[in-house]
């Protein structure tokens, strides 16, 4: 049978407002969060036909002697915006959804709702693709409001990695929200950098004509992440001496797309700077190798630091190996392999903040998976210090490639 989806969905777009016979009532609240002041309400004429086949939940309702909406042929929503139900609506009708990406936020909520699966898997693509440096604060407090908490997490990372160029203006966004932003250690700016910055947001201007400041609400807690780094700074250079005030330009955090392999290129450079070897185990790194895995060196003859730091891969057959942050914590976004993986090796790779209670993090399972391809990702619940690659099945050849936002323990 030929098919022409796509000229379908042309001529069923410009159905839309064209009839129907049941209709969707949109009453947006006066004011409020997202609200109008003057209460707006917008009426779409849709086919129930078309809600029922793509939204289990109007399925239900509309084919449900109980409910009220059957009954009137009427349904009023008043938790979504008109912009964001027409766009849905339209969705039904064509199949495609266009829109701005603040909108498509509330219509990723709407979806979820509604249970319109293809819609919220569009949006989520959509805005994945489109989130930037330049609007990830914007998304940030609308994945807040509308409770979405992929794109608020995928949002909040994009602002900490970004962080020069997202938080070069204050944000407007909810007190609460800031603090998330600003929690110590994850924004990848020098303190410096982010003081320059804080101060530059600490007032803004009074109307046209009228002189002087107003205070910002956001204003006290600026003020105390202030304080805050001051703090730190003090107190580590009188830990220290004060041939360390260097510190205040030294990046409390950095985001890296291989953890390891960072670490040395650190580690090395410090070497250089200061003229001694590079101490990169036990001062970077520590390796500890699992019960079944005392044949390590028979397969790996090179020194044990070029493999603890990414340089070159490994083989590892039934066992596992673990690597501890002796003074450093990670933030941890993704795991990906430096080399192909061939299908017939199984592996699983955890994380622990302590060492005792470790946390599945991903599993290869038994598919072909390409370098530098991110692993399906179950991400801990807090920044880690260790990880450990178990492999189960298979001769392991290859690096564990870990990316987060890398944090300094003894500085901050």
């Amino acid at each position: 049978m030929a098919e022409d989806v796509v000229f379908a969905a042309g001529i069923f777009k410009d159905c839309f407002g064209k009839g129907g016979d049941f209709t969707v009532v949109v009453e947006e609240p006066e004011g409020g969060d997202g609200g109008r002041p003057d209460g707006k309400r917008a009426e779409f004429k849709v086919w129930a036909s078309l809600l029922s086949g793509w939204s289990p939940v109007f399925d239900k309702m509309l084919k449900s002697e109980g409910f009220l909406e059957r009954q009137q042929a009427q349904v009023v929503i008043s938790d979504f915006s008109s912009g964001a139900v027409e766009i849905f609506l339209r969705f039904l009708y064509s199949g495609v959804v266009r829109g701005p990406l603040e909108t498509l936020v509330e219509v990723s909520s709407m979806a979820d709702k509604y249970q319109v699966k293809r819609l919220l898997e569009l949006c989520t693509e959509a805005l994945q693709e489109g989130l930037s440096p330049a609007n990830a604060c914007q998304l940030f407090a609308a994945a807040a409001r509308f409770q979405l908490s992929d794109l608020r997490r995928m949002a909040l990372e994009e602002i900490w990695v970004h962080a020069a160029e997202a938080l070069k203006e204050c944000p407007s966004i909810s007190p609460e929200l800031l603090e998330e932003i600003l929690q110590p250690c994850l924004i990848c700016m020098t303190n410096a950098e982010l003081q320059v910055l804080l101060q530059g947001w600490s007032c803004k201007k009074r109307k046209a004509g009228e002189e002087g400041t107003l205070p910002s609400p956001l204003q006290p807690i600026i003020d105390r992440h202030i304080g805050r780094m001051k703090d730190e700074l003090a107190r580590f250079t009188s830990e220290y001496g004060p041939q360390w005030d260097w510190t205040q330009e030294y990046l409390g955090a950095v985001h890296e797309d291989d953890l390891f392999l960072a670490l040395w290129n650190d580690c090395n450079k410090l070497a250089g700077t200061e003229g001694h070897p590079p101490q990169f185990l036990s001062s970077y790194v520590n390796v500890v190798f699992g019960r079944t895995t005392g044949y390590f060196q028979a397969e790996n003859p090179m020194p044990l630091e070029i493999y603890a730091s990414n340089r070159n891969p490994f083989k590892l057959a039934t066992g596992s190996i673990a690597w501890m942050l002796p003074y450093d914590s990670l933030y941890l976004t993704g795991l990906s392999f430096a080399l192909d993986m061939p299908e017939h090796v199984h592996c699983r790779v955890f994380c622990s903040k302590d060492g005792h209670h470790w946390h599945l993090a991903a599993d290869s399972g038994k598919s072909k998976i390409e370098a530098t391809k991110r692993l399906r990702l179950n991400r801990p619940p807090d920044l880690v210090k260790m990880f450990k690659l178990e492999v189960l099945q298979g001769d392991f050849y290859n690096s564990l490639q870990i990316r987060g936002i890398w944090k300094d323990d003894l500085h901050y």
